[in-house]
């Protein structure tokens, strides 16, 4: 395209007067008339070849990518990086400031890493870079085109690309990252703004996100909000794989029914395994911006608004999401700009990948065999190269009634072609909560867990339950006899 070849310079004459102060989430005023520009921070690469995949949120991460000056509290930084690295856009005569207010809050330098290069805005989220693994299993950054005319933040990626020294693609495709959601699993979701924003048919956009991106089912939906942003963060999240947060509002909210419409779409579509997504609300009564949160390992931080409601949302991913660590802070959030617009995960760039597709609600074991029980198979890529310890993959399963664990190890497939491993859960006789989790380990001691906090759970039916069987009639043969007796010691 013609704009490809045009001066950088003239790009930089344009758009350095717009930026000698801080800028809103929207457009500024004098945006407005400069979004035809846009197109020409535009800096197209061939996409990746062969197999990519994009990583969702809820996985493994090393860090955080932030800028400064912050948009979010130094206490909140000080939260992260007890647990991962902070990376800080800054410019050079920025970093000196930077380190003296993280000083003050206590926060340890050695956490703190900073990238070098100006930015126009804090919304590390909307222009930070989205990450795919390559068909060489190497992480990499597929960049789109950031839909303000801010060329600063446009080029983070670009900088990132080169700090970590990952792959670099990218692709003229408008959008935000406040507007997106990935499984990790070839399906993402956004609201239609991306059809808006670009002059290109939607069957032309859904190829590139999966050219690019490795999405093959992409659900784009009318954004129900009603603002001028039309993020999903600001009413939708992914929690999993298999489970979806949707804001909740009462019957007189003037967005009650575009709410709940999009509620109903999540309901009535599948997940990556061609199942129901799991629905959990989150109530929002005035418009409170709790699904703008983030998902960082073990933990995740929820906007806090000093709302009566503010508890009920903790309680709301309690429930969604347990064994997570849920906290809640406090900022200068509002309904469309909050803690997860203001961040961005980086992920383990040598990621102990483990893929799981979980077990489902009421597992039918009525047609086991006596010796079998609930298969659970997972595959196994280690970004590193390393080898997994064959004896460290465990299953650790348990009944919710039961207070301990119990373990049993992952058999690995006799086919070398693969990294694909087995396990057993054993058959329950009586109907019964199960939860489990999945570890792994490499030979550098790389651990790993799935769920990375928390457990699956399901439902077992339980090998002789059945609605219509006569109360004691455990084997179901028509009669009480000693044969129940039996089967109950």
């Amino acid at each position: 395209m013609w704009f490809k070849n045009f001066n950088s310079i003239s790009l930089i004459i344009i758009f350095s007067y717009l930026y000698s102060k801080e800028l809103p989430q929207g457009l500024d005023s004098s945006e407005i008339e400069k979004t035809h520009l846009i197109p020409f921070m535009s800096r197209e690469t061939l996409p990746p070849s062969g197999d990519i995949r994009n990583v969702a949120e809820y996985e493994r991460m090393q860090g955080v990518l932030i800028r400064y000056p912050f948009g979010i509290s130094t206490e909140l930084i000080k939260e992260m990086s007890e647990d991962v690295k902070i990376y800080c856009l800054a410019s050079n005569n920025q970093i000196g400031s930077a380190e003296s207010l993280l000083l003050d809050a206590g926060v340890f330098l050695e956490d703190i890493f900073f990238i070098v290069g100006s930015t126009d805005s804090y919304w590390t989220r909307d222009y930070g870079p989205w990450w795919v693994v390559n068909e060489e299993r190497k992480m990499s950054i597929v960049d789109f085109t950031y839909n303000r005319p801010r060329p600063n933040d446009n080029d983070a990626p670009l900088k990132l690309s080169t700090y970590f020294d990952s792959p670099y693609y990218a692709t003229s495709l408008i959008h935000a990252g406040g507007n997106y959601m990935t499984t990790g699993f070839s399906q993402s979701a956004s609201s239609d703004l991306v059809y808006l924003e670009n002059d290109i048919s939607i069957a032309q956009v859904n190829q590139i996100m999966e050219n690019y991106y490795g999405i093959n089912q992409y659900d784009v939906i009318a954004d129900p909000n009603n603002t001028y942003i039309d993020h999903i963060d600001c009413w939708g999240k992914y929690l999993s794989t298999t489970k979806v947060l949707i804001r909740q509002v009462p019957q007189n909210h003037p967005q009650y029914e575009e709410v709940e419409s999009a509620a109903l779409f999540f309901r009535n579509t599948n997940n990556s395994f061609g199942e129901e997504w799991k629905l959990f609300r989150v109530y929002t009564p005035d418009n409170q911006p709790y699904t703008n949160s983030l998902i960082l390992n073990e933990k995740i931080f929820v906007p806090l608004v000093n709302s009566e409601w503010d508890d009920d949302a903790i309680v709301s991913y309690q429930n969604a999401m347990p064994g997570y660590e849920i906290l809640g802070f406090t900022g200068s959030w509002e309904s469309t700009d909050a803690l997860h617009c203001r961040t961005k995960g980086i992920p383990d760039l040598k990621m102990l990948q483990i893929f799981h597709k979980p077990l489902t609600d009421s597992v039918d074991t009525n047609d086991l065999e006596i010796d079998s029980g609930y298969s659970v198979t997972i595959n196994i890529d280690n970004l590193n190269n390393s080898n997994i310890v064959g004896s460290s993959v465990k299953l650790f399963w348990k009944k919710s009634t039961d207070s301990n664990w119990d373990e049993t190890e992952f058999v690995k497939s006799n086919d070398s072609s693969t990294q694909a491993w087995g396990s057993i859960i054993p058959f329950q006789n009586l109907q019964s909560d199960v939860q489990y989790y999945i570890e792994a380990s490499d030979s550098t001691g790389k651990e790993e867990r799935m769920p990375i906090a928390g457990y699956y759970s399901f439902t077992a039916l339980g090998l002789y339950s059945c609605d219509s069987w006569e109360k004691g009639d455990l084997n179901n043969n028509g009669d009480i006899d000693i044969f129940d007796i039996l089967l109950l010691s």
